[in-house]
């Protein structure tokens, strides 16, 4: 079994990912969906974390790099155990400056002329991983990337890192994930066919 799919089934078999299309999910945002993923759950079982970090580790071979940088807060125990594990600096991102003391938005390792890998867990629109892209810039990056352990791939997220001049790589998808899951019967042929339906057109799927 490929590492994509290794990982989709860490995922299954943890319930970081559930699904449910006779029952969806509503999203903050309102959006209904038949899938819902949270991908801290992980953290909590060793065999599927280590197999996660592995597949960042290979991601990373090819890679010039000088720090990773886990986006606060989901991203930051993943750059934790890449770090670690690699014998690299470590920083994390929040989402905004601090109101108070230093108000700083970035901890740890300096950013200022470095090559910089954003670690997420997850990619949905992208928004939040390109926020974190601008503020590693702003602190003076030399040149910033974002790896991540899953993506939905949605084309809105594509469009956005495209519009950032932003390369982002994940371990799994959607895609992978589906068809695992349809061959392990997690779902039948049927259910998998109205998630990658709503996988191409989120916004209007289930009104």
């Amino acid at each position: 079994m490929d590492r994509a799919k290794q990982v989709a089934k860490v995922l299954l078999d943890t319930e970081a990912v559930r699904l449910n299309v006779k029952e969806p999910f509503t999203y903050v945002s309102g959006i209904k969906s038949p899938i819902y993923c949270d991908n801290r759950k992980v953290i909590g079982y060793p065999e599927g974390r280590k197999i996660v970090v592995e597949g960042f580790v290979e991601l990373l071979q090819n890679k010039k790099y000088d720090v990773v940088a886990g986006t606060a807060t989901a991203g930051i125990p993943w750059a934790a155990f890449i770090a670690e594990k690699l014998d690299i600096p470590m920083s994390y991102i929040r989402s905004k400056k601090k109101e108070h003391g230093a108000g700083k938005q970035i901890e740890g390792a300096d950013l200022k002329g470095k090559r910089v890998i954003v670690i997420e867990d997850l990619i949905s629109t992208g928004g939040s991983s390109i926020k974190a892209v601008e503020a590693a810039r702003e602190a003076g990056a030399a040149h910033v990337e974002v790896l991540a352990i899953f993506s939905y791939e949605f084309e809105k997220a594509a469009k956005s890192f495209e519009d950032a001049k932003c390369e982002c790589q994940t371990i799994s998808s959607f895609s992978t994930l589906i068809n695992l899951a349809e061959n392990d019967n997690y779902l039948n042929s049927e259910e998998a066919e109205i998630a990658m339906k709503w996988n191409k057109n989120p916004n209007e799927w289930g009104r």
